[in-house]
């Protein structure tokens, strides 16, 4: 068997078995191979064809990895959606307390002593299960 041949069924099984990891990693693997089997059916050497697939590995790799960290946002999560959200005070003393807040009672604590719960409380963070709030 020709040496394309390989580097094909060698894509192949590479990115068959990415369609179940999900990783988009070995898919590159698999286009390095792919790329470096268009390069056997040319007629390149086997330097030439590891150096080929080797390269567009490493390029590619580079590549899904920049894009994953420009596209990952560990800071953003479910509860950064909370903060600036208005509380409805159910019960307040000391600067703790329960407020109202989707549907539920939520334990509460100021951000500051010099919060003025009289005035519409907004969540400035979240603690576990505990509000944060200030003004």
């Amino acid at each position: 068997m020709q040496a394309y041949m390989w580097w094909w069924i060698f894509a192949a099984v590479l990115v068959g078995v990415e369609l179940t990891s999900g990783t988009f990693y070995l898919l590159v693997y698999g286009v390095a191979a792919a790329v470096a089997g268009v390069a056997a059916w040319l007629g390149a050497g086997i330097v030439v064809q590891l150096l080929t697939a080797a390269a567009i590995a490493v390029v590619g790799t580079l590549a899904l990895r920049h894009w994953k960290c420009s596209t990952a946002h560990p800071e953003s999560t479910v509860e950064d959606m909370d903060i600036g959200q208005t509380v409805h005070i159910d019960s307040w003393q000391d600067g703790h307390g329960q407020v109202k807040y989707r549907g539920a009672l939520w334990d509460a604590e100021a951000e500051s002593a010099g919060v003025d719960s009289t005035r519409p409380l907004i969540i400035r963070a979240v603690k576990g299960n505990t509000l944060v709030l200030g003004n």
